[in-house]
């Protein structure tokens, strides 16, 4: 009883040393403002949730924040670092 309860503890304190890794699809990185404002807005339908008052509110099922940043899927494929993200009582959005 007690060896079964300490492989527990031991396959646990394993599983806990491994870290894990998601890839999302490819990562276009070092564009500039006016770039990414393009790609979200052929990709509105996909990424965004509305605009208002010269914000941009994105839907927030495509926001991925890591430790590298915080990304945008803008379409099936492709995620976009956003720079800046800003937040209120509407949800997440950016400024163009």
């Amino acid at each position: 009883m007690n060896s079964k309860i300490f492989g527990i503890i031991m396959l646990l304190a394993a599983a806990k040393g491994f870290s894990t890794s998601f890839s999302f699809g490819e990562s276009i990185d070092d564009i500039d403002q006016k770039q990414l404002i393009e790609l979200i807005t052929e990709n509105n339908e996909y990424c965004t949730d509305k605009m208002i008052g010269g914000r941009i509110y994105l839907k927030p099922d495509q926001i991925y924040p890591s430790r590298e940043g915080v990304f945008l899927r803008i379409n099936q494929f492709d995620l976009v670092r956003l720079s800046c993200v800003y937040s209120d009582d509407e949800g997440c959005y950016i400024i163009p």
